[in-house]
């Protein structure tokens, strides 16, 4: 991907997941690379399997201990990533933490994590970083998910945190074009990472019935498909047959998809 030879790509929640894959891709692909995430130990072990990547002696990876949620720790600590590695070409927001039950058990608190790790995390980031990159242009990359185009039962907390990234996107794509900036956002189905094996253990059985109506993806064909839209500038990034069949479906016939979800639903509680 000779696309990413040489440009700067800021990461948060680089050490796991879909991040982690990109980081791979792009050290493989001459990028240098600096990863955000809250976890020092995953950072270390992240930062020293990319650097067994690079083609080059002149890129660099970097690894800085970041709480999204917190914005003024975001911006104390994009004031300083900036200044030692310099302001990046492409910003992916890949940070975030989910939840799956039914509504009435989730409690104000984990709602509360959920939003503003996924949501304001994002939100916080862009916020921090935009005053630098809109001096040179850039792309920013929003990690949304399918949870974030059709809602589904069990999924209130997450859904409504990935949608809300959804609209904010939207809106950025319109508001940064006066700067030479892009936005796009991604929308995987399931994806095979640590988040996903967290999530199955709290979810109800009619939600893990309607999520594998999409599959299983492996996160390295998520991340291959990931940086295939960020180079085409794609602003929604829709990953799988099944996901963009499932979402043209809800946008022209949502009552169809309702009464679909609803099916099996009804079916997985007999």
């Amino acid at each position: 991907m000779k696309y990413y030879q040489g440009k700067c790509v800021y990461i948060t929640g680089g050490s796991s997941g879909i991040g982690l894959e990109a980081d791979r891709m792009l050290a493989s692909s001459g990028a240098r690379i600096v990863i955000f995430g809250r976890d020092l130990k995953k950072l270390e072990a992240a930062c020293n399997e990319i650097e067994t990547r690079v083609v080059s002696p002149q890129q660099r990876i970097f690894k800085m201990q970041m709480d999204v949620s917190d914005h003024v720790d975001v911006e104390k600590k994009i004031t300083a990533v900036t200044k030692e590695f310099g302001v990046p070409d492409i910003l992916i927001n890949s940070a975030g933490i989910g939840h799956a039950d039914y509504f009435e058990n989730i409690t104000y608190e984990k709602f509360n994590e959920v939003i503003l790790i996924n949501f304001y995390g994002t939100r916080n980031v862009i916020a921090a970083l935009l005053p630098y990159m809109k001096q040179r242009g850039g792309h920013i990359v929003n990690v949304s998910s399918m949870l974030g185009l059709i809602g589904i039962f069990g999924y209130t907390t997450y859904s409504a945190s990935k949608f809300a990234i959804i609209g904010f996107s939207e809106c950025l794509r319109s508001e940064l074009k006066r700067y030479d900036m892009h936005v796009s956002v991604f929308c995987p189905p399931e994806v095979d990472t640590p988040m996903t094996d967290y999530m199955a253990g709290s979810s109800p059985r009619e939600t893990r019935a309607l999520v594998r109506m999409t599959g299983l993806m492996s996160a390295e064909k998520a991340a291959r498909i990931l940086l295939a839209g960020i180079r085409r500038k794609k602003f929604l990034i829709v990953p799988g047959f099944l996901s963009k069949w499932f979402y043209l479906n809800k946008k022209l016939n949502p009552a169809l998809t309702r009464i679909i979800t609803d099916m099996i639903v009804t079916f997985t509680k007999q």
